[in-house]
């Protein structure tokens, strides 16, 4: 009676690949089988980044959306001092112009920018780290994604990624403009914050 010998091992996965378990009926030769891993385009699989002019547009309908009641706010500040404003010319030998409205004018511009500057970083921050997306970003299907795992931001990479917003519209609109031609359509403030804005493919 010749001797059993137990079945070989099965073979070594080449590099690259994983292995797929097969039921108990395939033998142990077949339980797994290699197969070659190749990774998807875009950020995740039915997920692309989100383009340049897609990205503005969500822009303008929040600006939209958070101006019109900056508007309501501003009128109280700006409204008197627009009133006082008048400047006189007189040529006494030279030529005076006197203004004394512009510093009230000049002090309610900076209390207005203020206001504005934390109405934007309240609605950006809480709707970026809360639901991953602005209301504007919303309507056209696209979302702020965490660049290593996916998922959503915390409120504080939400505020740092606001201050790099702001950053990169100071520069000229550099910053802003760089995501029309990095691979990954990120600007600066994506970069600052290892953010994506992606939409589904």
């Amino acid at each position: 009676m010749s001797a059993q010998y137990p079945p070989p091992p099965p073979p070594p996965h080449p590099p690259g690949t994983y292995g797929t378990p097969y039921p108990e009926h395939a033998g142990p030769a077949y339980a797994y089988a290699p197969q070659t891993w190749q990774r998807p385009p875009g950020p995740a699989p039915g997920v692309l980044y989100a383009g340049f002019w897609v990205r503005l547009l969500a822009y303008v309908i929040d600006y939209i959306i958070v101006g019109i009641p900056l508007v309501g706010i501003a009128a109280p500040f700006i409204a008197p001092s627009i009133g006082s404003l008048r400047c006189t010319t007189t040529n006494a030998g030279y030529t005076s112009v006197s203004c004394p409205g512009a510093v009230a004018f000049h002090n309610a511009i900076l209390v207005v920018a203020s206001i504005s500057l934390v109405v934007s970083g309240v609605y950006f921050t809480i709707l970026w780290s809360r639901w991953g997306q602005t209301l504007g970003q919303k309507v056209l299907g696209l979302r702020v994604v965490d660049a290593a795992t996916g998922g959503k931001i915390s409120t504080g990479r939400a505020i740092g990624r606001y201050v790099g917003f702001l950053v990169s519209g100071w520069v000229i609109y550099i910053g802003l403009i760089w995501a029309a031609f990095d691979p990954r359509k990120q600007g600066w403030h994506d970069k600052m914050a290892s953010t994506f804005v992606v939409r589904r493919g």
